[in-house]
């Protein structure tokens, strides 16, 4: 029993003191921003529940001395509601394996190395549904209703989304820039304008490594700022106004993605939030 007590007990304290999400979570900059700027959500409950804002409250009167004041009710929040999703996986540890790295510490680098390529594994993953996600049986590539609702479906002119039509509830629509043009600054400024408002500002921009790499191309030396938060967690990035950019490989070729830390966010379940099972044996495996 010493296997399990070495391993399973250092695995327990490992994924329970949040070392495992700190490095699924520090694999990338899109989760990265998730985690750290944009918040995790936890939660409880049948499904994953957002309010949000429909309209504004129109009972704002001006008035004057003994004036009668009119109130009213206004239908101004709405909810979307997101089904959980579910997402495991194994680090297995054969009973041969075990033997041949003797020694209680032997053992546990050997199971470190697992949880490191089991980390990058779900970092990766998890970053591909992030972008393609689309929850339903046609998804991207893992055509199944249990994947993550990403990007994909969650940004476009009349995608519904959390149960809210995007076509009959234009609030609730993105804003897209369709033009087939070549990226200018001039192009990518307009965008970020249309999608901010006073202080309420994108802040995280992500796209691929060829418009990366072609926004890079367009500053000139001294409009080259980086964010300083972002550098430091080992991603490399450049400044676009207010919003930090970035580029991944999972996002789609021709996509640039204008996202608000305020009104995206990653709901997990109270509880089961990264939650180690602990090792299992099966009777007829020596492992």
């Amino acid at each position: 029993m010493a296997f399990d007590n070495i391993i399973g007990t250092t695995l327990e304290k490992y994924v329970t003191s949040g070392k495992a999400t700190d490095n699924i979570f520090a694999r990338t900059a899109v989760l990265d921003f998730l985690k750290r700027r944009a918040k995790l959500d936890v939660q409880g409950g049948r499904k994953a529940v957002v309010p949000v804002m429909g309209a504004k409250n129109t009972t704002f009167q001006n008035y004057s001395g003994y004036d009668t004041l009119t109130p009213a009710v206004d239908e101004i929040i709405n909810t979307a509601e997101y089904d959980w999703k579910q997402s495991a996986i194994y680090v297995p540890m054969s009973g041969l394996e075990r033997a041949k790295n003797s020694g209680p510490q032997a053992v546990i680098k050997l199971a470190q190395a697992k949880m490191d390529n089991a980390e990058m594994t779900a970092a990766e993953t998890f970053e591909d549904m992030l972008f393609n996600g689309t929850g339903s049986s046609t998804g991207y590539s893992w055509s199944s209703s249990k994947e993550w609702i990403g990007l994909a479906s969650l940004v476009g002119t009349t995608t519904s989304a959390g149960g809210i039509n995007g076509t009959s509830e234009t609030w609730w629509r993105s804003t897209v820039d369709t033009d087939a043009v070549a990226l200018s600054l001039t192009d990518l400024a307009h965008v970020y304008n249309s999608v901010s408002y006073g202080s309420d500002k994108c802040d995280f921009e992500v796209t691929t490594q060829l418009g990366y790499e072609r926004y890079e191309a367009l500053l000139q030396a001294n409009q080259r700022f980086t964010d300083a938060t972002t550098g430091k967690a080992g991603f490399e990035n450049l400044i676009h106004k207010g919003g930090v950019v970035v580029w991944s490989d999972y996002c789609p070729a021709g996509e640039w993605y204008f996202l608000n830390s305020r009104h995206i966010k990653l709901s997990v379940l109270d509880g089961e939030w990264m939650k180690w099972k602990g090792f299992i044996q099966p009777y007829d495996k020596d492992a």
